[in-house]
């Protein structure tokens, strides 16, 4: 005999009690209810479980967004769940009963209003993944360091100010990220996660590394910004697999001389330190294609600046640079180039040499000419040099036949050459607060009919 339930909680709940007076196999019924479970929501099936005491076999539970302020005790009850995700929902606590899951997989409790978590989460032995990104936690229980299984562990923005030596018991950790966080240290445990790929410490209060961070060699991603460093340990230099670093936003006044035995990065961003001077060795990061050095106190680039041939992006606006080295041209794959607020008066005529570039911005430097040899640049598509003193624009420019966008805007320009009606798919060019005639500008407009130009 097979009972049919309606999609109400009561027609269940009857379904069982008639199911119990005939003496039906009750293993077997419940084994159908748990199936039927599956089409209902979480709190009916969370409200069947505790009154007819039998055990879901739902493997994954999702509740996004779901408003429970406490996450209801009868959640142990779900014993065979492998994936539980309750996300958005407010919650402000996780039940002691949580511990009876322990055949969870992955748990995710991140965007909540969580201060705490209970010391039985530490009995949860099988997961590989713990989500606890965006609450209000400001330590965890010297149990966390029982998951020894964890691949994946989420902190980031919370109110940690430390991190517990138990942390280094993750020995299986590839993931772990603590950024926006207030942590003025770490532990040196953290240097027993030797299987760490990534590792997200950004947007907190870190004036120093321990030394252990060279233990971590199978890094691949390392993320620092935001902090408060001066210096980056020399064991540093052990982290050879190291393909992203950025240390953005620090303290540093110079160069860490452990960087360039980082010979497999890729990504580079040392931005808004205080670094005067960029050393000759930064040739020897061969396999670097992005670095950016914005807002430091650079007065010069090294020569050796032209060995980095596989850079695709150079980003150095925002220093104190009057000359750019001509070895800038071996740097034949970069499509994005940002020299912007400098003091350049001139650009070396070796610019023309990266034909790879779709991306050229100059603004607030003290160019009073373009260079001719800009007409090799033909997959140009963005050219920005707006504060600057340019008093004409090179007949060269209708080679730019890509160009989409075009600003000069605050410069010194008189008089704009018919040749600027070659570049037909320019969508915008910006000419504001320029010496330019009144018939010239309706002149401009009838070349480039399809063109926003503005002129104020």
């Amino acid at each position: 005999m097979r009972l049919l339930f309606s999609g109400q909680l009561e027609s269940i709940e009857l379904g069982l009690v008639i199911a119990q007076s005939l003496q039906m196999n009750y293993e077997e019924l419940t084994r159908d209810i748990e199936l039927v479970c599956s089409w209902f929501p979480i709190k009916t099936v969370l409200t069947l479980a505790e009154k007819f005491q039998f055990v879901s076999s739902q493997k994954i539970v999702s509740l996004p967004d779901c408003d429970w302020k406490v996450i209801p005790p009868q959640i142990k009850y779900l014993i065979n769940l492998q994936e539980l995700s309750i996300c958005r929902s407010q919650a402000t606590e996780v039940p002691a009963e949580i511990g009876m899951l322990r055949n969870l997989i992955h748990l995710d409790l991140s965007d909540n209003q969580i201060t705490h978590l209970p010391v039985e989460i530490g009995k949860l032995t099988c997961l590989l993944t713990l989500k606890l990104s965006s609450n209000k936690l400001q330590s965890l229980p010297a149990e966390i360091g029982n998951l020894t299984q964890l691949t994946y562990l989420g902190l980031s923005g919370n109110q940690f100010r430390s991190l517990s030596q138990e942390i280094g018991n993750l020995s299986e950790l590839v993931t772990l990220y603590v950024g926006s966080n207030q942590l003025i240290s770490l532990p040196k445990e953290i240097g027993n996660l030797t299987e760490l790929v990534t590792l997200d410490i950004s947007h907190n209060k870190l004036t120093l590394l321990p030394t252990e961070i060279g233990n971590l060699t199978k890094l691949k991603t390392l993320w620092i910004s935001y902090n408060k460093l001066t210096a980056i340990p020399s064991e540093i230099a052990n982290l050879t697999g190291l393909e992203s670093l950025n240390l953005d936003r620090n303290k540093l006044v110079v160069f860490p001389s452990a960087i360039p035995d980082l010979k497999n990065l890729t990504e580079l961003n040392v931005s808004r330190a205080h670094l005067a001077e960029l050393p000759s060795t930064i040739g020897k990061l061969t396999k670097l294609t992005k670095l950016s050095l914005e807002s430091n106190k650079l007065i010069s680039l090294p020569a050796e600046i032209g060995m980095l041939s596989q850079l695709t992006s150079l980003s150095i606006p925002d220093n104190q640079f009057s000359s750019l080295p001509k070895e800038i041209g071996k740097l034949r794959k970069l499509t994005w180039l940002n020299i912007s607020t400098n003091q350049l008066s001139e650009l070396p005529s070796e610019i023309g040499k990266l034909t790879r570039l779709t991306g050229l911005h100059l603004d607030k430097n003290l160019l009073k000419e373009l260079p001719s040899a800009i007409k090799k640049l033909k997959k140009l598509t963005h050219l920005e040099a707006r504060r600057n003193q340019l008093t004409s624009v090179p007949v060269e420019i209708s080679c730019l036949v890509k160009l989409e966008k075009l600003s000069l805007r605050n410069n010194e320009l008189l008089h704009i050459g018919e040749e600027i009606a070659a570049l037909t798919h320019l969508q915008e060019l910006s000419l504001e607060n320029n010496p330019l005639p009144a018939e010239e500008k309706e002149q401009i407009k009838s070349w480039l009919p399809t063109c926003k130009v503005t002129f104020d």
